[in-house]
């Protein structure tokens, strides 16, 4: 299927690398626009109705999530184990959600997502941002993505 529609969002299929089948958003509703979502799923399937509903669910509240995941980030990468140096403590505490930009959704066939801030003013933000995995509505986990690979299409 080359559309999808997911709750009031319109997916539409773009390119993936090798072995990966994509959908993007590229419509909400009556506006053109559309959050920046996709649906990633193995190559030679179709996503299933619980991986479109929540495409749907992200897509329609997106900017909560937005929200939620910044919050998240904030609380969490205080934590001895994320090594936040304080000069980065200190942008966290003065800015706030300000400090997480450029943010992405990326949903699985399993139902999880992620949402991924392509920009942030933080060192294990370097080079390709970081993620906020989650299950339904709710941050589970964050995802360093400082030692990812670039994967070509």
């Amino acid at each position: 299927m080359s559309t999808i529609h997911a709750g009031d969002a319109e997916f539409e299929r773009v390119d993936a690398p090798d072995g990966l089948e994509c959908w993007a958003a590229v419509r909400l509703g009556s506006s053109a626009d559309a959050p920046p979502v996709s649906i990633l799923i193995e190559s030679g399937f179709e996503p299933d109705s619980a991986t479109i509903e929540v495409a749907g669910d992200v897509t329609s509240n997106f900017d909560d999530l937005v929200e939620r995941a910044a919050e998240y980030l904030m609380e969490r990468l205080r934590a001895p184990e994320f090594d936040i140096a304080p000069d980065e403590q200190a942008l966290l505490d003065a800015s706030g959600s300000a400090v997480f930009e450029q943010p992405e959704a990326v949903v699985w066939s399993d139902g999880t997502w992620m949402l991924r801030f392509a920009e942030a003013r933080l060192r294990i933000a370097d080079p390709y941002g970081i993620g906020v995995n989650f299950v339904g509505s709710a941050p589970q986990s964050i995802e360093d993505l400082s030692s990812a690979e670039d994967v070509d299409s």
